[in-house]
């Protein structure tokens, strides 16, 4: 298509640009349709499966999580690489999430209900063997003395078994963990059970049990 008076670099695009814009529409609709689906799934995870109602506790999502896997969920708070905001490991007897400590209250509430999708997710126990663990992206000894108060047996689970990092979205099981934590820090109160306001400090360093 001739543009008059245009510059040559402009002439005969306009096809090119319908066309591009175009895809760009299409991709927009695509991505909105697959939020609607997932944040129907977080909803129905959150309210049918899980049981909880709008307004209720971090703290009751993670003993009600832990309740239905039959495992112990201990949340620890460590420095990790600025590239990790956060990763879970499925030990053998209990779960682990750990979130980094350089970040603010609430993105660090929004890694929690992210990592708590995955412990949901079947994908965390058919892991590939092959997967990176926590010692190829952290110093080992500093994570071990950052965690004290664990089983030594549970330490060394986090830091040899597969584990799912958050350091994207674009993979599909990444960016539904996104739109589940969203809806959840919609859904579920920020506060405590108690109705105090709760900080990440103090889910971190907790162990949820049955």
């Amino acid at each position: 298509m001739p543009t008059v008076g245009a510059p040559a670099g402009w002439r005969h695009t306009g096809r090119a640009r319908v066309a591009d814009a175009s895809h760009r529409i299409l991709s927009a609709v695509r991505k909105r349709r697959a939020w609607a689906r997932a944040r129907r799934r977080a909803i129905r995870i959150i309210h049918d499966d899980l049981g909880l109602r709008p307004g209720q506790g971090l703290q009751t999502l993670l003993d009600t999580v832990a309740h239905e896997r039959g495992r112990t969920i201990t949340v620890q708070k460590l420095p990790l690489p600025s590239h990790i905001s956060g990763f879970c490991v499925q030990g053998e007897t209990e779960d682990t999430i750990v979130i980094t400590a350089n970040t603010s209250e609430r993105q660090g509430l929004h890694v929690l209900l992210h990592e708590v999708y995955h412990l949901l997710s079947p994908g965390v126990a058919n892991a590939d063997p092959d997967a990176i663990t926590a010692c190829d992206v952290l110093e080992p000894h500093r994570v071990a003395e950052q965690m004290p108060s664990l089983p030594a047996d549970v330490v060394r689970e986090v830091l040899t078994r597969p584990v799912r990092l958050r350091t994207g979205y674009e993979e599909d099981e990444e960016w539904s963990a996104e739109v589940f934590a969203t809806v959840g820090m919609l859904m579920l109160s920020l506060d405590d059970d108690g109705g105090h306001t709760a900080p990440l400090t103090s889910f971190a360093n907790r162990r949820s049990g049955l």
